[in-house]
């Protein structure tokens, strides 16, 4: 009899036992499952992110956006090397050795400035045409304006050659930095934008 409820407890310690392992079992599938959904959730929002951002950039107004900024920048290269122009007009009646040097860095920056003012414009009206099919005119544009930012930091921190060192910092100056830093990110995220379009194209060749 004694040994009959010795079974009994062991078969029901037993069932026990298989219960609480069988549980721990679902809670770890459950755990586990908890996790996929959370990375699959994070994946989607991460695409759906992605998907946002592409379809932003690829709408036609950023790039009238990028164009705008473009024309204001050359046309503020174009005011500035006017102004160049009428200040050698009025150093031109002056025979003086030390005005002579200071024409020809004025006309040096003049044509600098000229040279920049014109160069914008092409690459304004090829962004116009070519849109989000090609980066090379939003490359230009970055490595362009890029390098006439750090070319106005060299002329306020160097004495360069037939330049001098430039200590004016003007309204005009500081506008001219901003349009050109806008224009480098709004090209950098256009450039960006169109390559992850490229590689959802390769990805999905029906959604072209």
């Amino acid at each position: 009899m004694r040994l009959l409820h010795l079974l009994k407890y062991k078969l029901i310690l037993y069932s026990i036992l298989s219960n609480i392992r069988n549980y721990s079992q679902v809670l770890r599938m459950l755990n586990e499952l908890k996790y996929r959904l959370f990375i699959f959730n994070d994946m989607n929002k991460d695409k759906l992110m992605e998907h946002k951002a592409v379809t932003i950039a690829h709408k036609p107004l950023i790039v009238y956006i990028i164009t705008v900024l473009m024309i204001s920048t050359s046309i503020i290269y174009f005011y500035v090397s006017y102004q160049d122009y009428e200040e050698l007009l009025q150093m031109s009646s002056s025979t003086d050795s030390q005005n002579v040097s200071e024409m020809l860095a004025t006309r040096n920056e003049m044509t600098f400035f000229l040279i920049v003012a014109i160069a914008y414009i092409p690459i304004a009206l090829w962004m116009l045409k070519v849109k989000h099919n090609n980066k090379i005119p939003y490359i230009i544009a970055v490595v362009g304006s890029v390098a006439l930012i750090i070319f106005y930091i060299l002329t306020r921190t160097i004495d360069l050659p037939s330049i001098g060192l430039q200590t004016d910092v003007g309204v005009i100056d500081i506008i001219a930095k901003v349009l050109q830093g806008a224009i480098i990110s709004v090209s950098i995220f256009l450039i960006i934008s169109t390559i992850i379009r490229n590689q959802l194209d390769k990805k999905n060749p029906a959604t072209r």
